[in-house]
């Protein structure tokens, strides 16, 4: 007959527990990437917009949603639609699109730095 043996695994409990936390880890990552990245297109569209009077990069504003994690580049300025698409008399300066695109390329990257940053973290 076979004799029995124990077996003990060190650290199942805080397994457990980082396990657990990982949702809340990956959510304050997300949070973190799409605040920064936010931030980063409106800087963006305030390098690339026209400076006439300055009223237009002035109401450039970064705005963020914590809850839903979404976040939003905005030019508040009256005119900006004028310049974006132009008039009759003046051509289409579209100095938002841009930074809307070179943003697609840049967030999933952010996400995944700040998930792994996070990681490590919880991994200590």
């Amino acid at each position: 007959m076979a004799g029995s043996q124990e077996v003990k695994i060190a650290g199942v409990k805080e397994l457990a527990r980082k396990l657990k936390a990982l949702p809340e880890v990956v959510e304050r990552a997300a949070r973190a990437a799409v605040k920064a990245e936010t931030e980063a297109v409106a800087d963006d569209m305030r390098r690339t917009a026209p400076r006439l009077s300055g009223e237009l990069v002035e109401g450039i504003q970064a705005e963020f949603d914590a809850k839903t994690i979404t976040g939003r580049a905005v030019s508040t300025a009256r005119h900006t639609p004028f310049v974006v698409h132009g008039t009759s008399d003046t051509p289409a300066n579209d100095f938002m699109t841009p930074a809307a695109r070179r943003s697609e390329k840049r967030l999933m990257r952010r996400v995944k730095d700040e998930v792994a940053t996070e990681l490590r973290k919880l991994a200590r």
